[in-house]
């Protein structure tokens, strides 16, 4: 068994790319800054979701002889691009830059029911988020066991959200835009590794990352200026995250992960809905820490053919069911191929199904989320598709 071919196994199958817990579309894995010598890899993804729900205040709508009540397909295809680039300039150093899209989310939701022959708008919620993330590590090995390694992330991040209702027959709209905002993070952690067993284990954390944001407000598509104008602080969360690989006899190999996020601190404030609402609830707010984790297992079938399988558990965020939080959590089952071209080329191929878990539907606090709150979700699923080209050098 040879131990640098099956650290990218831990790459086959992508965790977090289905938006299933808050805002985060990836577990900002580090994996490849632990391939052995010089590497680089190349990323594509691909979320299908399939989620749709049942909206509330049905009663009301059925006395205006409303009939549909369903909210139709909320999320939008997904597609996302991981790249590293990691080098042994030294025996003890090493040094890897990575690039993901840690926080990201594209919703979009109508309902907009047939009345009378004609499409009667009662809600809508528009809700776009987007991050990227360079992350520049580097290591210090004092022995083959040991690995310390710390380093910085530049991250950046935007985001637009417009929520409409309507009231006894007129349309209310809230619109809200955050421009992009770069800023600075860091992270650090430690390895240990067992070379002749395939063993290697690693927690990592990230600091939180705070982004301050010149956020522009609307309603009915005049400019709120109800409050003096202040920069929106918006923090993306803290985490760690605990991984392991383990050899076993038969060429067989077992691996894992546990991660935490947290979301409880986790806010979205701009200044002229913090004043309408005189502070009393957020816009967007999170009830709980998330947890996610994996286990799986691979064997290799030759020199050129390693396949796995693993399922993964994810709890959420704990919000209710909304247009924000269509699902909380998941769980799910992945399988996957790798397949080298030569010894120093390999190809890797996954595909993931994920259940997600159905959110509270209780009526939220916030008057922004019960805009577009749901009395049930129907589908809740989604199909995630990985295909990633790396090489040794």
């Amino acid at each position: 068994m040879k131990f640098h071919i099956f650290v990218g196994l831990l790459y086959v199958l992508p965790l977090s790319y289905a938006s299933a817990a808050a805002l985060e579309s990836s577990n900002q894995s580090i994996q490849a800054f632990f391939e052995k010598g010089n590497y680089t890899e190349v990323a594509l993804l691909q979320v299908d979701p399939n989620i749709s729900g049942q909206v509330q205040h049905q009663q009301n709508s059925t006395e205006s002889d409303i009939q549909s009540f369903s909210a139709g397909n909320l999320v939008n295809h997904q597609h996302f691009i991981q790249a590293a680039l990691k080098l042994q300039p030294h025996p003890q150093i090493s040094v890897a830059l990575l690039f993901d899209q840690p926080y990201f989310v594209d919703v979009d939701y109508h309902y907009s029911p047939i009345l009378s022959g004609e499409p009667l708008p009662i809600e809508n919620a528009d809700i776009k988020f987007d991050s990227r993330n360079i992350t520049a590590l580097i290591g210090y090995q004092p022995t083959q066991h040991w690995n310390l390694f710390t380093g910085l992330s530049y991250q950046s991040f935007s985001g637009d959200l417009k929520i409409g209702t309507q009231v006894d027959y007129t349309f209310f709209d809230y619109h809200a835009h955050f421009p992009k905002d770069h800023a600075w993070g860091w992270l650090a952690g430690v390895s240990y590794q067992i070379p002749e067993y395939a063993f290697n284990t690693a927690i990592t954390y990230r600091a939180k990352i705070k982004h301050r944001t010149n956020a522009s407000e609307s309603f009915w598509g005049f400019p709120l200026e109800i409050a003096p104008q202040q920069a929106t602080e918006i923090q993306t969360p803290e985490s760690v995250n605990l991984d392991f690989h383990t050899g076993l006899p038969a060429q067989n190999f077992l691996y894992g992960s546990l991660r935490w996020v947290n979301w409880q601190d986790f806010k979205i404030q701009p200044t002229q809905f913090s004043a309408i609402v005189k502070n009393q609830f957020n816009l967007i707010d999170y009830q709980k820490n998330q947890w996610s984790t994996r286990l799986g297992v691979a064997h290799q079938w030759s020199s050129k053919w390693i396949t796995a399988v693993e399922g993964l558990w994810d709890t959420g965020a704990g919000n209710p069911a909304s247009s924000l939080n269509p699902v909380d959590g998941y769980v799910g089952v992945g399988t996957g191929a790798v397949y080298h071209f030569n010894p120093k080329t390999f190809m890797i191929a996954g595909l993931h199904y994920l259940y997600f878990t159905k959110p509270d539907t209780t009526q939220p606090q916030s008057l922004i989320t019960q805009i577009s709150s749901f009395s049930s979700l129907e589908q809740r699923d989604a199909w995630v598709y990985h295909l990633k080209l790396a090489h040794r050098f």
